[in-house]
């Protein structure tokens, strides 16, 4: 019995230790200032989004590419000068099946956008669907978080 009496109290002893411990624990990591963690890059809030367009160049009632590429590349970049301060762009290969289930092919600009706000993006796609003969545009957005790097400081 003594042995048990015994028993029972270091570990009343010990489990007080351990809840005395973790309660100091506690209350220091809620009230002790804590060195904040150094930026590397300042990155802003997302406040406007990326947007990506991937616009096609074969027109929409022949499925053949009418405006060359370096002159639908042209267009396309003085409508987005007109609505936006930058953007970057390049060139892929898109093919789908369409509604009479024929593979249709063609080049593809992609253009994407940040610090550009909805509206701007809206008018840029409903010029250039006019100007390129397009039936539709296809529109990406990404909630990104985006900053200017010059360099370490």
């Amino acid at each position: 019995m003594k042995d048990f009496q015994r028993i029972k109290s270091i570990t009343q002893i010990s489990l007080s230790v351990v809840n005395t411990a973790a309660i100091i624990f506690v209350l220091l990591y809620l009230f002790v200032p804590r060195a904040e963690a150094k930026k590397l890059i300042d990155f802003d809030d997302v406040k406007f989004g990326k947007y990506v367009l991937f616009i096609g160049t074969n027109d929409k009632d022949t499925y053949d590419q009418i405006i060359p590429t370096d002159e639908a590349i042209n267009i396309v970049n003085e409508i987005c000068s007109r609505y936006t301060g930058g953007w970057t762009s390049s060139m892929a290969r898109g093919g789908w099946l369409d509604e009479t289930n024929t593979l249709t092919q063609e080049t593809t600009l992609v253009y994407h956008f940040i610090y550009t706000d909805e509206d701007a993006i809206i008018s840029i796609m409903d010029e250039v669907l006019a100007a390129l003969n397009q039936n539709s545009i296809l529109i990406e957005r990404q909630d990104v978080s985006s900053a200017f790097y010059n360099g370490k400081k």
